[in-house]
């Protein structure tokens, strides 16, 4: 079986009918991109308790997630008509672990979002979240009932102070390029409670000119390199959670940067991409970025910024 993602467009399915709207995104995608298609199904290798209570071997379970994959095969056919390469894979392992290897040559990972009851709330996914805090390529988590459009809504970007990470910017760039959307790029702050109406009172006004010019100067390469893009910045006065959430009920894609590694150890999704994650009406892109950048320069206030990538 081939499992190599080269360039593909990876889509984590668990069975078919479970996640059509990823799919139709993976499929808009490759159609847009001209390229193929992966499914990935994961199953367990949990050893299982011993005899009488075994009900299903390794090799059967293989036989089965072999079995389902290729039912999900037959779903994207039907959606596309045949007309977008596809293959299959069914690798043991956990989902997110098993997605995030695959990310490693793979031009997207597309996940879906299942989970509409309240209790998905406190929590994302551990396949979405997982996926997207390991992935070395862009991971977007689509919500259930997504559905191309001919007349997409913008494409949102949430940064830290100077456009940082570009890398995120650039994505978003080239998805509103891809697409014909129109791009919003948005920085939001807030310092802590006790100091934030004290403070923004004295600084808010310089704060906020300064911060436009950072953004319209780390940007100007990409403005000039997509030239087709329609762009609007802005500074915001808000938590960054709030704005992205927000604007994700009229955006066709929020995109959001997360470092390939953290000062803990390891990769790390932080909490504002977590929470937009979680709670966005549209699709979410989690593009990880390679050296992390200094959010809190600037003024030298110590504000609770779009934290992003922390």
């Amino acid at each position: 079986m081939d499992t190599s993602t080269e360039g593909a467009v990876v889509v984590g399915v668990t069975g078919p009918g479970r996640e059509t709207a990823a799919l139709r995104f993976a499929a808009d995608l490759a159609t847009r991109e001209g390229t193929e298609v992966v499914l990935v199904h994961a199953y367990g290798t949990a050893l299982p308790p011993p005899p009488p209570s075994v009900l299903m071997t390794y090799a059967e379970a293989a036989d089965v997630a072999e079995w389902l994959v290729k039912e999900v095969r037959e779903e994207l056919e039907e959606l596309t008509g045949g007309a977008v390469p596809v293959r299959t894979a069914a690798v043991a392992g956990t989902a997110s672990h098993v997605l995030a290897g695959q990310s490693a040559t793979a031009r997207l990972v597309v996940v879906q979002h299942r989970d509409p009851h309240w209790l998905g709330r406190l929590f994302v996914g551990s396949t979405v979240a997982g996926t997207a805090a390991h992935g070395r390529c862009p991971v977007v988590s689509v919500p259930m009932g997504w559905q191309p459009t001919d007349e997409p809504g913008e494409v949102v970007v949430g940064v830290h102070e100077g456009a940082a990470p570009l890398e995120a910017v650039l994505a978003g760039f080239e998805w509103a390029a891809s697409t014909g959307a129109a791009l919003r790029v948005i920085h939001a702050w807030r310092l802590d409670p006790a100091y934030d109406d004290i403070i923004t009172a004295r600084v808010a006004p310089e704060w906020h000119a300064e911060q436009v010019r950072a953004l319209e100067s780390a940007m100007r390469e990409l403005r000039r390199a997509h030239p087709s893009v329609p762009v609007a910045v802005e500074v915001r006065h808000q938590w960054p959670t709030e704005v992205l959430v927000g604007e994700s009920r009229t955006a066709s894609l929020v995109v959001v940067g997360r470092h390939a590694s953290h000062w803990r150890g390891g990769a790390h999704l932080g909490s504002t991409a977590r929470t937009v994650l979680r709670e966005a009406r549209s699709a979410v892109m989690v593009v990880p970025v390679r050296s992390p950048r200094d959010a809190d320069a600037g003024l030298g206030l110590d504000a609770d910024d779009v934290s992003l990538q922390s």
